[in-house]
């Protein structure tokens, strides 16, 4: 077997010397015909070479009647023919030598009558096999516009830009096309990947990283295929140039697990976001932040910081781009008394004062400019959003002219601009697109989502490179003695832990727990409460019984041992009764935490069937799945991609301290979860965990509860996210 081309090659495909389109037609609007068309005129200077049985030039090219008849191997193979004939043509190619081929078509996972292999299976089996690479099946094709590259059936081509684009979906991709042709925004590549059977996002940012020709990247995720793959080059690009993603499917694919609190609530949602975090990756909620997105990323790739000052000449549009500026976690510049001094010596009396700076409706061009002189020269002002709003007293080319000669000369590169409107505005803002390449909006709104979208990679970016540099610094845990619990566990059949067991689990990897003694009938369990001499809390001892409070079966605060024996008897009759079939095998008899007013805290282990396992943290006790107040983190952790996850949750404010109550011990909370996640790395078996509630004050943490399903490993090689 061959071994499969490196990203490094994959030059061959944005930059091919020659092209061979399989399934060329002269038939009006036939994907063949359409897709020779655009190679034909996007400005291509390599061959193309189209390949038809009938032979007869198509749309004028020389045109060879099989693959064998090619003079060469073409460097980038497109195949515009059913899906039935796509694994025959794959392994021509192979045999000719071609190392790239884009298939177009859908539906090859059919397979013909009496084979067991699906068309798409024959397919990456003769690519495997050859050291070729695959893009697709299910999509629009391939755009290099730096080349002249259009191998795609697009109504609309590229421009060229430093914007690359790969999405998995082709129709967004002819509705993103369209959008950025209107308004002059070009990319470096644009990529479909449809199925992405083979080529697929891990390879295309490796390769994009290091592309000179591009400067961001944006993606349209439906489905992550492989994890560690994926989150390595994610997080090694985003290094380079910013990275964006909108994942569609916002349904919690990983909440099946039902007996888990964690499980139900750390959905695939979730956990993408967790992901996109980790890796560097700005997630964007739509298409309309999106395209904000591009918008300013197409003039602008570098931002100072999250504060702007607002120059406008209409006070409510500057109100409006205020709103959006603090609901998309920025801020307004607070100007100085001497900004404000220099501002009243070249602005009229009535102008507002503050930040936005309001000019007044009648500014001309040049009162702008005046003011806008004074905001650059200030040490306080950052960024600067120049509005205009047309009143038919003012031109917004005149205005737009005075701005942009301004910034020319100050060359700050710290202005964004909008002018409101449509058809009216619309000069000004081709003069800051076009001629000054500065980013011009529309709305308020819109530019400063768009600035707060580049803000949030670098924000992003500069916390990933401050958390990572730490090393995870687990305590020393017992490996032998929980490896020795699981494996009963597994050989008796079982996949709960029962509670004891769990907590001696917890134990071994030195995560505080309380501990617990088995009572196989209310008298023993009075006569161990005796024996504990304190306050205690009796539970039902059940692997059949997972929410136990639920079910009825937890009692605390019971302060004698003959309050103990009544509250065993009384609960192995509810138990028996609410849940006849469940196998009772005692009691747990602990002692209360003797903690006032602790906070309850969940610290919990999931497998989600993208990511893989994937912890959360977050507010606990039994009404956690209502609070939903969790975040999601990816093990393993250290100290400070731990208390990342904590800070994510609202609980963590009530943490801080409040009021007369003092604040927590957080750390007792990271190193939990640090411990937690190292347990889930030693220990492929683990499947799911509940740490609920870990009671947490002042003075530290210790898990009233714990849980864990264990079951035999056959999965992935991959099996962590960060692995």
């Amino acid at each position: 077997m061959t071994k499969a081309q490196p990203t490094a090659n994959l030059d061959k495909l944005f930059k091919p010397k020659t092209v061979a389109l399989i399934g060329a037609s002269n038939r009006p609007e036939s994907v063949g015909s359409v897709t020779m068309r655009n190679l034909l005129s996007g400005g291509f200077k390599g061959e193309i070479w189209p390949v038809n049985p009938k032979g007869e030039p198509i749309h004028g090219a020389k045109c060879y009647k099989s693959i064998d008849e090619l003079p060469a191997a073409p460097d980038l193979a497109i195949l515009t023919i059913p899906p039935k004939a796509a694994p025959e043509s794959i392994e021509l190619l192979a045999k000719k030598g071609n190392k790239f081929a884009v298939i177009i078509a859908a539906g090859l996972n059919n397979k013909d009558e009496g084979e067991a292999e699906t068309w798409q299976a024959r397919c990456l089996r003769t690519a495997a096999e050859n050291g070729m690479r695959l893009i697709g099946p299910n999509c629009l094709g391939v755009l290099s516009p730096h080349v002249g590259l259009n191998a795609s059936f697009s109504s609309t081509p590229a421009n060229k830009g430093k914007i690359a684009f790969v999405s998995q979906s082709g129709a967004l991709c002819v509705s993103v096309l369209d959008w950025a042709k209107n308004k002059g925004i070009g990319f470096s590549k644009f990529i479909s990947i449809g199925d992405a059977a083979d080529l697929n996002f891990d390879d295309l940012l490796e390769y994009l990283a290091n592309d000179k020709d591009t400067n961001a990247v944006f993606m349209y995720i439906e489905s992550v295929k492989r994890r560690a793959k994926f989150m390595k080059a994610a997080l090694a690009a985003s290094k380079k140039k910013p990275l964006f993603a909108i994942k569609s499917g916002r349904v919690p694919e990983g909440a099946a697990a039902a007996a888990s609190h964690t499980g139900a609530l750390a959905g695939g949602d979730n956990v993408y976001d967790a992901a996109f975090l980790r890796a560097g990756v700005v997630r964007l909620d739509d298409l309309e932040d999106m395209y904000n997105a591009v918008q300013f990323l197409e003039y602008r790739n570098k931002v100072k910081d999250e504060y702007v000052t607002i120059l406008t000449n209409g006070g409510g549009p500057g109100v409006l781009a205020v709103d959006g500026l603090i609901k998309a976690g920025g801020h307004l510049t607070k100007l100085s008394d001497d900004t404000k001094k220099k501002l009243d010596e070249v602005l009229p009396s009535t102008w507002s004062h503050n930040n936005p700076v309001d000019i007044i409706g009648d500014a001309p061009g040049s009162r702008y400019a005046d003011a806008l002189k004074v905001l650059l020269k200030a040490k306080e002002v950052g960024e600067i959003l120049v509005m205009y709003v047309p009143t038919g007293i003012s031109s917004g080319s005149e205005v737009a002219e005075k701005v942009l000669a301004v910034e020319k000369e100050a060359k700050s590169g710290r202005i964004f601009g909008c002018w409101v409107g449509g058809d009216v505005v619309m000069p000004g803002i081709k003069m800051f697109n076009a001629e000054a390449h500065l980013p011009c909006f529309e709305s308020g709104e819109r530019g400063v989502k768009g600035f707060m979208s580049l803000n949030d990679f670098y924000a992003l970016r500069t916390q990933r490179d401050k958390d990572d540099k730490e090393k995870s610094k687990p305590k020393k845990a017992d490996k032998k003695k929980v490896a020795a619990i699981f494996q009963t566990v597994m050989k008796e059949g079982r996949s709960m832990l029962t509670e004891v067991e769990a907590k001696a689990v917890f134990e071994a990897y030195n995560i505080p727990v309380i501990k617990t003694r088995i009572a196989e009938t209310p008298a023993e369990a009075k006569k161990l409460a005796k024996e504990i001499g304190t306050t205690v809390a009796l539970k039902i001892l059940s692997n059949d019984i997972s929410h136990k409070s639920d079910a009825g079966g937890v009692a605390l605060n019971l302060e004698t041992p003959e309050a103990v024996e009544q509250a065993a008897i009384t609960m192995l009759a509810k138990i028996k009764k609410g849940f006849p079939k469940a196998k009772i095998d005692g009691f747990t008899v602990q002692q209360m935490v003797a903690k006032k007013n602790p906070h309850e805290i969940i610290v919990g282990v999931t497998t989600d069937p993208i990511f893989g396992p994937v912890l959360m943290v977050g507010q606990g006790g039994t009404a956690v799945e209502i609070i939903k107040d969790t975040a999601i983190a990816l093990p393993p952790l250290n100290e400070a991609q731990a208390l990342d996850a904590i800070k994510r949750t609202k609980v963590y404010d009530l943490l801080k301290g409040y009021r007369d109550r003092p604040a927590a011990d957080i750390k007792a909370i990271t190193d939990a979860m640090i411990q937690i996640g190292q347990l889930v790395v030693d220990f492929p078996e683990l499947t799911e965990l509940d740490a609920n509630p870990l009671f947490v004050d002042e003075d530290g943490a210790i898990a009233v509860d714990a849980r864990i399903v264990v079951k035999p490993y056959e999965g992935r090689p991959d099996r962590l996210a960060m692995g």
